[in-house]
């Protein structure tokens, strides 16, 4: 009993030494994404693939309550342009304790892009000064510099043009905040070594925690080579396989962005390749197929060629004449303009598929709605869908919607309108309770 009061009271010492250089700690997770705009009048750009790293938060599963399609959908309509594109996005950490500022260098064709983004202290005022470099042979040229005040569950937009004139867009906003998270890492630590010294011994405890820590940080995809962050680029990419576009997603309109993990080994070849992020099965099958027949330059590093681990973003977006065009059946009013979609009086929610939730995936449906004149679901097809495995939920829980009939020149009136169903786990339990 003696030895365990001991060891308590040196836990707390140890705890309290801590705990004063510590306290005044931030640490940010930041959802980053990075977007191309499409004007009206220009031309259809071809699929992009873009090469680039980021390094993963602590936490895999960060959930955002902001979906991808509602942010691309906000800066069309703002911005008045055709399209937007994503092309990567990345989940940043900043930690007050080790840097000041996050940063995120993306490869597009023969250009890169850097983006800085610095918090201002005190990081409780939540403002950021934003920046974007365009770097090419020719040298850097800054595109955009400001700065902005983030309110909370807001997202900060900017937009920007290259030295083209094409429209690039730079969104941010912040997923969690954590104020003396390393305080947290070393009182578990601390605690957990002397948890395992009273059972077994102070040294047996030590090392068995640092075996396990060392076992959950250290990846044999890294061992022996060196991961393209900081000063070190993304290898330039030689040869391309395009991803054969999967059948099974093109017929649900699927559309998305995959994010790899590639090892490139002394040669430039990649000889391993992980999904670090996807929505969609089928998108993920097809970009693992077409980047291990890819090939970098090989990269050196003191004059020696050497293993390179960096991040790839394979995007997969239907062609124009692939997305379906809003149906005008003979008799069936569209609802567009002054004639407004029906109301919704009976609502039954989509069953979250399984496969879905396991893997912490969520996203949006569209799809284009017909009712009879009774103001029931006659018709559903699916206009554009994040994930294959949202697709049956949605049509299926639409399909079982009521809504009010639509009167047209004192007649009930078939109607066409587009419904957007969103799948969002934590919409999902609130429901439950």
């Amino acid at each position: 009993m003696n030895k365990k009061i001991k060891l308590w009271a040196l836990t707390i010492f140890l705890i309290s030494f801590v705990f004063l250089p510590l306290q005044g700690e931030v640490s940010l997770d930041i959802k980053l994404r990075f977007f191309e705009g499409l004007r009206e009048g220009m031309a259809e750009m071809p699929q992009v693939v873009t090469s680039s790293y980021l390094q993963p938060t602590v936490s895999a599963r960060i959930r955002s309550k902001y979906l991808l399609a509602e942010e691309q959908a906000q800066i069309k309509k703002v911005f008045n342009l055709k399209d937007v594109r994503l092309i990567t996005e990345a989940d940043l950490q900043w930690e007050s304790l080790k840097s000041d500022k996050i940063f995120h260098i993306l490869r597009l064709d023969s250009k890169e892009y850097l983006v800085l983004i610095t918090p201002i202290s005190p990081v409780s005022k939540r403002q950021f000064r934003i920046e974007v470099f365009e770097q090419s042979p020719k040298g850097k040229n800054s595109l955009l510099d400001t700065e902005v005040i983030l309110p909370k569950d807001n997202i900060a937009i900017f937009g920007f043009e290259d030295l083209q004139g094409k429209p690039y867009f730079v969104s941010f906003h912040i997923t969690k905040t954590m104020f003396g998270g390393v305080v947290g890492g070393v009182m578990g630590g601390v605690v957990g070594g002397v948890e395992g010294g009273v059972k077994g011994g102070v040294s047996k405890g030590v090392a068995g925690g640092v075996k396990e820590g060392v076992k959950g940080v250290v990846e044999d995809f890294t061992k022996g080579a060196v991961r393209a962050i900081g000063e070190i680029k993304p290898p330039k990419l030689i040869k391309k396989v395009n991803p054969i576009y999967p059948e099974e997603a093109r017929k649900a309109k699927v559309e998305g962005i995959v994010i790899l993990k590639a090892r490139a080994d002394e040669q430039g070849n990649i000889e391993k390749v992980r999904i670090l992020k996807s929505k969609d099965p089928y998108l993920s099958q097809a970009a693992l197929e077409a980047v291990r027949k890819w090939k970098y330059e090989p990269f050196y590093l003191k004059g020696k060629p050497t293993p390179i681990v960096f991040t790839i973003t394979v995007n997969f977006k239907l062609r124009e004449e692939e997305k379906p065009e809003k149906s005008l059946v003979k008799g069936v009013v569209l609802a567009r303009g002054e004639i407004k979609p029906p109301r919704l009086i009976k609502k039954v929610e989509p069953v979250y598929p399984p496969q879905a939730k396991q893997k912490g995936i969520e996203g949006i449906v569209i799809l284009e709605v017909q009712t009879d004149a009774e103001g029931n679901v006659d018709k559903v097809n699916v206009l554009k869908s994040e994930s294959t495995l949202f697709n049956k939920a949605a049509i299926e829980a639409v399909k079982q919607w009521k809504y009010e009939p639509v009167i047209i020149k004192g007649k009930p009136t078939p109607i066409i309108f587009i419904v957007t169903v969103a799948f969002r786990q934590e919409e999902e339990k609130a429901a439950k309770n």
